[in-house]
């Protein structure tokens, strides 16, 4: 893990203060990766508008693609959503290439720091509801699901947990499912197994991240030394081939 960034914490969090976590299935895999790991340390950030242009930068891309055109910005002295509204959106898309679709991502970016000026700025957003702000990001355009969660759990601290690819890769192999769950099925089966809690939200899916960045890769998993091998369906049929193996490998063994 790289803890050298710095990470972006909303006013009012407080990272050990955590409610009480169920015997379930979701309070399971969180405390096995938190006892593993303890604070994901996510999101990365200055404040809460730079939270929200890498959430729009990492669309389809790796973070570490994003961190190349945040320091871009930075280096162009492009730091507030006024300097991008400000700025040419062909030379804007020219100091982002790194993240990739470049020149949708500008737009995007022009987009978000319009509704940023009218909403943020102006302190409107004190009195939106939680369902409210996702609501009014589902709106910008260019934000799906995924981005307007991730901006109004890591910028806002709103009690929202985030789904992405990670986290529908580590449950299709966690229950051995046969296909990507739905995003809004996923999301619900945390809200009903989990209290509603910013901070709680938050450590999970930077845990998860760290597990799909560590273990439960996209081709090569490390299944034998994941936190969760014991109770993944995935897993446990991992270690039950590797036995098999090395008896083959070795007859005479009763290992």
């Amino acid at each position: 893990m790289n803890l050298q960034r710095k990470r972006y914490l909303p006013p009012g969090l407080k990272l050990d203060i955590l409610p009480q976590i169920p015997d379930n299935f979701w309070g399971a895999v969180f405390k096995s990766l938190y006892e593993s790991w303890g604070d994901p340390y996510w999101w990365p950030g200055e404040d809460s508008w730079e939270v929200a242009v890498g959430a729009i930068l990492t669309q389809n891309t790796a973070w570490t693609n994003v961190e190349k055109a945040l320091e871009n910005l930075t280096t162009n002295e492009i730091i507030t959503a006024d300097d991008i509204i400000k700025t040419d959106s062909v030379h804007l898309g020219q100091i982002i290439r790194s993240s990739g679709y470049y020149n949708s991502k500008a737009k995007k970016l022009k987009e978000l720091a319009g509704w940023w000026n009218l909403f943020v700025t102006t302190g409107k957003i004190i009195d939106f509801s939680d369902d409210k702000l996702r609501s009014e990001l589902l709106n910008i355009w260019g934000v799906g699901k995924e981005t307007a969660d991730s901006i109004a759990c890591y910028a806002f601290g709103r009690p929202v947990f985030v789904v992405d690819a990670y986290t529908k890769r580590i449950l299709v192999r966690l229950q051995g499912l046969d296909s990507n769950p739905a995003y809004d099925e996923i999301q619900k089966g945390v809200y009903d197994s989990l209290p509603r809690d910013s901070m709680l939200y938050n450590h999970l899916h930077g845990l998860l991240v760290i597990l799909g960045k560590e273990h439960c890769k996209a081709r090569i998993t490390e299944c034998l030394t994941c936190p969760l091998v014991a109770t993944c369906t995935s897993g446990i049929m991992k270690q039950t081939d590797n036995k098999k193996t090395r008896r083959n490998e070795n007859p005479g063994s009763t290992n």
